[in-house]
């Protein structure tokens, strides 16, 4: 009899895993009632450095050396672009970002660009725009915090910010014009 009790027991311990199985299953396929809402924190992408994320925020330095953080301009298209004078896929790219750059100032576009020197002095910047006759706005991230922050392999590194602060793109090279523009274009819509 002691086999037979044995075998009962562990039948209903089976049956109860599987109960508690469906009720599961059927707790998570089953939708939630229409008015239901859920809250802010349920919708909004989590905080990240990928796109879909929610951009973390970062603090740079501006020309006069002031603080700039990239929450400043929540509400607004930001590109963000990370690079160094002596980058040479940097180099590549830049006339692309002051093209458009100056197309979208003749717009009176409220685009930010949020261009990023890391880890360089200023006087080297300022002689660098000027031999390049760069009118696009430079900032500095002068220990590299915010460039680290982003995970980025290398320079040059370039993330498209919609108005919700939201990033739609990611890039880990030096762009073409054509993508630049087509990015620039998805997040100032």
């Amino acid at each position: 009899m002691g086999i037979i009790q044995a075998l009962m027991a562990r039948k209903w311990i089976l049956y109860g895993f599987l109960a508690a199985l469906i009720l599961g299953i059927v707790y998570v396929v089953l939708p939630t009632k229409p008015n239901q809402t859920a809250s802010a924190a349920e919708t909004s992408p989590n905080p990240g450095v990928f796109s879909g994320n929610l951009a973390l925020d970062i603090t740079v330095i501006d020309r006069e050396g002031n603080e700039v953080s990239l929450s400043d301009f929540r509400g607004r298209p930001v590109f963000l672009n990370f690079f160094a004078t002596w980058c040479g896929p940097c180099k590549y790219e830049m006339p692309f970002m002051e093209k458009i750059w100056r197309e979208y100032q003749e717009m009176g576009s409220d685009l930010v660009y949020l261009v990023v020197d890391v880890a360089e002095n200023q006087e080297t910047v300022e002689k660098y725009y000027r031999d390049n006759f760069y009118t696009m706005p430079y900032f500095l991230d002068p220990n590299g915090k915010a460039f680290s922050k982003y995970l980025f392999r290398g320079i040059p590194g370039s993330i498209f910010i919609n108005r919700d602060g939201v990033i739609v793109a990611r890039y880990n090279e030096a762009l073409p014009e054509a993508t630049i523009r087509k990015n620039i274009e998805l997040i100032t819509k």
